[in-house]
C-alpha cells in the first residue's frame, strides 16, 4: 500500500495545478522535505486568499472543518481542513495569518512569499516549499517541542 501522504499530495497537487493555485508547503512536512526526520502528521500549506473559491469547488466532499476564521493555539487565521483517504490537510489563507510566539505571547504577521518558494521533489512529486531559512524562523517563533526538534535537525544540515 502506498503512503497516505504521497497519495494525498498527488491528489492535492493535481487540483492545485489544474486550478492554477499557487501554494507553499509549510510546517512539519516542509521540515521533512528539507531533511528532517519526524513522521508527517498532516499536510500544511498556504494559498492566496483570492484562490480559496477555486480550490473549495474541487475539494468539497473532503472538508472536515469549514473555511472560516479560527484562533487556535498559536494561530490566528482563515483556514480549511480536509481529510483525504485518512490524511489530514490544512490549508491556510494568505494574507492575514498571525502566529503567536511561545517566548512572549506576542503575535507575528506571517508573510508568505510564493515567488520565493523552493521547488523540491518529495515522493517524486515536485512541490513548492517554504524556503529553509524562512521555515526555521517560523518555527523559532512558534517554539513548540516539535518545532525545536525540527530546528535542531534542520540547523545541523
Amino acid at each position: 500500500m502506498r503512503n497516505k501522504v504521497k497519495i494525498a499530495l498527488e491528489w492535492l497537487t493535481e487540483i492545485l495545478d489544474s486550478q492554477q493555485v499557487q501554494y507553499q508547503i509549510v510546517g512539519g512536512l516542509a521540515a521533512t522535505i528539507h531533511g528532517g526526520s519526524r513522521p508527517v502528521a498532516d499536510i500544511d500549506l498556504y494559498i492566496h486568499q483570492a484562490d480559496a473559491d477555486k480550490l473549495l469547488k474541487q475539494v468539497g466532499p473532503c472538508v472536515s472543518k469549514p473555511l472560516k476564521h479560527y484562533v487556535e493555539g498559536a494561530w490566528d487565521l482563515h483556514y480549511v481542513q480536509l481529510i483525504y483517504q485518512s490524511q489530514k490537510i490544512e490549508i491556510g489563507l494568505f494574507p492575514g495569518t498571525k502566529i503567536r510566539s511561545s517566548h512572549d505571547g506576542s503575535w507575528h504577521e506571517l508573510r508568505i512569499d510564493f515567488s520565493s518558494s523552493t521547488l523540491k521533489r518529495f515522493y517524486d512529486i515536485e512541490l513548492s516549499v517554504m524556503p529553509l531559512d524562512e521555515l526555521i524562523s517560523y518555527k523559532r517563533i512558534l517554539g513548540r517541542e516539535v518545532d525545536l526538534i525540527d530546528i535542531a535537525q534542520l540547523s545541523a544540515k
